[in-house]
């Protein structure tokens, strides 16, 4: 029986309403600005939107490069801080990284007006791009603001906060694009991306100012950090996770490499299709991790070793309870979902999702708990390691596998260097930090998301109903509701899940409601099961 003491609830409860705010943000927004994206390419047309795509490719790199983990810094220390109550050192460590950003996102604008011309002419090999890319020096400085402010709410709790500026960013762009697009053409959608950014940087700024800056004074303790020890902290920590960042952007480039250089254009279309569906998952999982990570930064393994074993534990069951299901969700249903929105020329896209979500399995592992655990207990070096172990094994992998199969090869070469670094991972955290998981728990996840993937793919091939959307919605309910029953059934879930599910889900106001009659639901079914 796993029991969460008071303060563990309280974190849960923290991490369980950041998750809800973060999602709620994350899914808005991410309509929004798909919305806005296909008005931009209809109103620039194919040759302009291309320009618009080219120009943008310098500055975000330059943002990616210039990061030195600032972001993930502040995140870590704003949360840990603040259960230290050293609120003083908190305001401190915001200004260091808002001013540092700050005189950052300037030098690099400057460097990019300054070398606007050549980068358009030896580089994007568009000699006429250069007066083009001197816009998008607006977007590097509201970018390097808005990233640092977005980690600030983060660490403090306040991911409504995170969520109203990624919609105000969202909508801002959305309207202003194509107004100044009628105006300015390619200009204007660069102008319009910046300015989203920067109006919600600004309104970032105004809440820090007026709403948690007072607060935070109201109960400080704690030094001020000057300028150069607050560098002096975040920089190191930060190092390794830019070190990561920069890994996995290179993994995504070397694989549209080898793609390019071994598969033919179809089925880099149908594969390009597939990881189209992740962005369902991403949408769970984003809200999911990021919230772990201040909510890590709040305990530390000295101190509360127990408390830290059984979040992580904890973290793990319950991240594992929603990825998996919805992971084989999206696999069983993938040739109903891709033929009723992309049409049924994508015949191959089906089979790569369902081969490619199989990812997403690692979470019983841990594999999206770890990183935020590492990264909470100031252990970044570990999470470098980690992603150092994903690179060794993907780039030698991915090249045969993809030369001798192609897409399959390259898909099966990333499952395995996700399993293996997953294994290693836990591994490493078990060792450092005693933490485990629970096997059993995990095992009972998969066979139950397995029967009820099984239940909807014989219904899907014998129900008498041809088109596809209809088949995705019956079979998407119909997967809820088995799992729903074999969860209970299976002893995915016990009496104590129920209730630490219940004292989390108390504090999601919205969805309170529904979520207590699942919850009574599964009781039923528990209950029922006990007596059989």
């Amino acid at each position: 029986m796993i029991y969460m003491s008071t303060k563990l609830s309280d974190i849960g409860k923290a991490s369980a309403r950041g998750s809800l705010f973060l999602f709620l943000g994350k899914a808005s927004s991410t309509i929004i600005m798909a919305l806005a994206s296909i008005l931009v390419a209809r109103l620039l047309g194919p040759e302009n939107y291309g320009l618009y795509a080219l120009a943008m490719i310098t500055p975000s790199f330059l943002i990616t490069l210039s990061s030195f983990g600032i972001s993930p810094a502040l995140t870590r220390f704003c949360a840990h801080f603040r259960s230290e109550g050293k609120n003083q050192k908190v305001v401190s460590l915001i200004k260091i990284g808002i001013i540092f950003k700050f005189i950052l996102s300037l030098l690099l604008s400057l460097v990019l007006l300054l070398l606007s011309e050549s980068i358009a002419a030896w580089v994007l090999r568009r000699p006429g791009l250069g007066l083009l890319i001197r816009f998008t020096s607006v977007y590097i400085v509201g970018q390097m603001i808005f990233n640092a402010l977005d980690s600030v709410f983060i660490g403090l709790d306040k991911t409504e906060k995170s969520g109203l500026l990624v919609n105000v960013q969202a909508v801002t762009k959305a309207v202003a694009s194509p107004l100044l697009i009628l105006g300015m053409g390619a200009i204007g959608a660069v102008l319009g991306a910046g300015l989203g950014l920067l109006l919600a940087a600004a309104v970032g700024i105004t809440m820090l100012l007026f709403s948690l800056y007072p607060a935070l004074d109201n109960h400080s303790g704690g030094d001020n950090i000057n300028f150069i020890q607050g560098l002096k902290l975040m920089i190191p920590y930060g190092m390794p996770l830019y070190l990561s960042t920069l890994i996995l952007s290179f993994i995504t480039q070397y694989q549209s490499f080898i793609l390019a250089l071994f598969v033919p254009n179809t089925e880099i279309g149908n594969y390009t299709t597939a990881t189209h569906f992740f962005v369902l998952i991403t949408l769970l999982s984003y809200p999911i991790v990021t919230s772990l990570f201040p909510a890590f930064s709040k305990l530390s393994t000295k101190k509360n070793r127990n408390m830290v074993k059984k979040m992580f534990m904890l973290s793990v069951k319950y991240t594992a309870l929603i990825l998996i299901p919805a992971s084989l969700a999206v696999a069983v249903l993938s040739k109903e979902a891709v033929y009723t929105l992309y049409g049924s020329q994508y015949q191959l896209a089906p089979s790569y999702i369902s081969l490619s979500i199989l990812s997403v399995l690692c979470a019983g592992l841990g594999a999206y708990v770890v990183p935020s655990f590492f990264n909470g207990q100031g252990d970044t070096r570990a999470t470098l390691g980690i992603n150092l172990l994903y690179l060794g094994l993907t780039v030698p992998l991915a090249y045969i596998m993809t030369l001798l199969y192609g897409v399959p090869g390259l898909v099966i070469s990333l499952l395995a260097a996700e399993f293996l670094s997953s294994v290693y991972a836990l591994f490493l955290a078990h060792k450092k930090y005693a933490v485990s998981v629970d096997w059993v728990s995990s095992l009972r996840t998969v066979v139950a998301a397995l029967s009820s993937a099984l239940l909807v793919y014989i219904f899907i091939a014998f129900a008498p109903i041809s088109i596809p959307i209809f088949k995705l919605v019956a079979g998407g309910f119909l997967y809820v509701a088995s799992f729903l029953v074999f969860a209970p059934l299976l002893k995915v879930i016990s009496k104590e899940d129920i209730k630490n599910l219940d004292e989390l889900s108390k504090e999601l106001t919205p969805i309170y409601p529904i979520a207590k009659r699942i919850l009574n639901l599964e009781e039923k079914i528990l209950a029922l099961n006990v007596t059989l």
